[in-house]
Formats: structure tokens, C-alpha cells, sequence
């Protein structure tokens, strides 16, 4: 059997419209903050093996997030797949790697990786 791709730790990323008002509501449901700076909008939280990211301001739509692959090997490999990506593999200005698809009813799939963040 072929070695399975690793595509990242995986973490669901929701555009909200007041990050303080969802972290109340999900800290009810037992999430903890694990990261992130609620000061810029944006905050990871976490119950059990759920990981949400709570996003401000900082995407326009809802996605799943996978974190610390190899951004440029994924590429390819879904790629070798015979998947469309809307956004090739690219490096940001702040030394991040990313990668967007989208699957077959539009939900945005994002990987990304900052510099130290590899599985």
C-alpha cells in the first residue's frame, strides 16, 4: 500500500461576525482557547479532538483548514489527482506556504504552514 499523504492537522475555520460573542457561546460547550489573539479577531479553540478556528474580519467564507504539510508536495499530489487548484502552491510575503481547492460543492479546502509549523 502506498504511503498516505499527510495534508496536516486539521482545524475548521468559520468566518464569524463577533469572535467575542462565539467564544463566549463555544467556551459553553466546553471549548478551551488554545490560540491565537482575540485581540486581532482571530482565535483557535479546542474540545476533545475538535479544533475550531474563530475568524473576524480575516476570511470571507467558511473552510477546512489543514496545517504543517508540505505545502508544495500536496500540491502535487493533488495535482497528480487530476484536482483543479483554484490557488497553486505559493509562498506569502511572511515566509507561509498555502494551497486552495475547492471541492465538488464549492467548500473552500486551505492548506497552509508557517516556517516551523511541519508535521
Amino acid at each position: 500500500m502506498a504511503e498516505e499523504m499527510k495534508l496536516g492537522r486539521f482545524e475548521y475555520c468559520l468566518n464569524v461576525k463577533d469572535v467575542h460573542e462565539s467564544l463566549a457561546f463555544y467556551k459553553k460547550l466546553g471549548f478551551e482557547e488554545v490560540g491565537g489573539s482575540i485581540e486581532e479577531n482571530w482565535v483557535i479553540i479546542k474540545h476533545g479532538n475538535c479544533t475550531l478556528g474563530l475568524y473576524q474580519g480575516h476570511i470571507e467564507v467558511n473552510l477546512l483548514n489543514f496545517r504543517g504539510g508540505d505545502i508544495y508536495e500536496i500540491a502535487e499530489y493533488l495535482k497528480s489527482q487530476g484536482l483543479e487548484l483554484v490557488k497553486d502552491a505559493f509562498t506569502e510575503k511572511d515566509g507561509s506556504a498555502a494551497a486552495e481547492i475547492l471541492d465538488p460543492d464549492g467548500n473552500c479546502i486551505y492548506f497552509n504552514t508557517f516556517p516551523g509549523e511541519e508535521i
